[in-house]
């Protein structure tokens, strides 16, 4: 396949949005959830969860999942769904200095 054919081909990939199902969105909610229970577990230092981890490697666990929440906020099909607990742990992830 040419470069151009392949370019061509990923262009045309990338501007097909596929509508995402209720059920799909549903099970990216919950994912996200799962992702603030993961921040906010691994910033409490009353929580034993990461405490076998350094600050630094703490930071990189809590910004992927920042990273996964922060995606999903961004996608445009949610509807009146609530994102304040999702983005209040984006933040925290964030602003969380090692």
């Amino acid at each position: 396949m040419s470069e151009e054919t392949i370019e061509k081909t990923v262009e045309e990939t990338v501007e097909e949005v596929i509508p995402r199902t209720d059920e799909e969105k549903a099970q990216m909610y919950s994912a996200m959830l799962g992702s603030v229970s993961v921040i906010t577990n691994a910033l409490d230092s009353n929580n034993d969860f990461c405490s076998d981890m350094t600050a630094g490697e703490v930071k990189e666990r809590v910004m992927r999942s920042a990273g996964y929440c922060s995606q999903g906020v961004a996608m445009d099909d949610w509807g009146s769904e609530d994102m304040s607990t999702i983005n209040a742990a984006i933040t925290a992830a964030t602003n969380y200095t090692p």
